[in-house]
């Protein structure tokens, strides 16, 4: 009998003293037997660490604890795949929770169909925040297809879905396809530019119905923080990466464009909000001439002359 996959789930943890146990519970569940789970404490200074600690024996000698000093979450992910051991790849939040049949599912999927790509859905749910919270926060793909052979179809199916969902723990991949590929460090909102390169580089991607992921929308995370220039930062950085990547691949499509200048645009309005609308000139042309080989004239106007761009817009959809 052939010997069934290991799966890496790789899990960045830093101050979830109050979760950690309840997304520990939901891995020791799966009626998947055959994974590792790399644990990466990322200096935290509650009791997340006394915690992995305590459910090591628990785990059989399927816990890795990796600690390192605090560096973030694409660090700590990163970390988790230099320390994976698997033919497989699932990233898992430390404050969230998955279905008892994740792994089985997908593994099953990907084995079956020797895909390098299965992606998947996810379920919100509020904790001590407002329940109409849960609206913002849909994890549900309305793709027109359940398989794919060119990952940017995939891409461009996604965003016209209305809801391009980057979440890194609605999915899992084959390691040896995709063994370079990173988080970039030190930034808010990674998903961005890892999901992207990681759907853009695969060849044969199945797609679950399945909500496998339990999403915790709580106070003081990363995704209901305010906003700072470090949210900005996160898109600018997603949008640098990823055109230099995809230009040394030769990717290139007026549907990646269209995304760049989205993440361009959602950086500035982040700043835009933060400075009460008045962004300095200067700033304005520093971001023009840093994104000029992305930048067309309509993101241009947007971003130099925002009361005009807004006014032409709504002439034009009048006419």
């Amino acid at each position: 009998m052939k010997k069934l996959p290991l799966v890496s789930v790789i899990l960045p943890v830093y101050n979830v003293e109050l979760y950690l146990a309840e997304c520990l519970d939901s891995v020791l569940k799966q009626n998947y037997p055959y994974f590792e789970l790399i644990a990466v404490n990322d200096g935290s200074t509650d009791q997340s660490l006394d915690i992995l600690l305590a459910y090591r024996d628990k785990f059989e000698g399927k816990l890795v604890i990796i600690e390192q000093t605090n560096k973030g979450l694409s660090a700590a992910r990163n970390t988790g795949l230099e320390n994976a051991k698997g033919e497989f790849i699932y990233f898992l939040d430390s404050d969230d929770w998955i279905l008892p049949n994740t792994l089985d599912k997908c593994i099953n999927e990907l084995v079956k169909t020797n895909a390098d790509l299965v992606i998947f859905n996810a379920k919100a749910f509020c904790d001590d925040m407002p329940e109409e919270m849960i609206e913002n926060f849909d994890y549900s793909r309305n793709l027109p297809a359940d398989h794919y052979t060119d990952g940017h179809q995939l891409f461009v199916d996604s965003r016209n879905s209305g809801f391009y969902i980057v979440q890194s723990c609605c999915y899992m991949y084959r390691f040896k396809h995709h063994s370079g590929l990173r988080f970039i460090d030190g930034i808010l909102h990674e998903d961005n530019y890892f999901t992207t390169m990681l759907f853009l580089t695969s060849s044969n991607i199945r797609v679950l119905q399945d909500r496998f992921f339990q999403r915790r929308i709580r106070k003081n995370s990363i995704t209901t923080s305010s906003l700072s220039m470090r949210h900005a930062s996160g898109y600018y950085k997603s949008v640098v990466f990823l055109a230099d990547e995809l230009s040394k691949k030769a990717i290139h499509s007026a549907d990646i464009t269209q995304f760049l200048h989205y993440m361009i645009q959602v950086g500035f309005e982040i700043e835009r909000e933060l400075s009460n609308g008045s962004v300095s000139f200067n700033r304005k042309f520093e971001l023009i001439k840093k994104f000029k080989s992305v930048v067309d004239y309509k993101i241009t106007l947007r971003i130099l002359l925002p009361s005009v761009y807004y006014k032409l817009l709504k002439l034009f959809k009048k006419i």
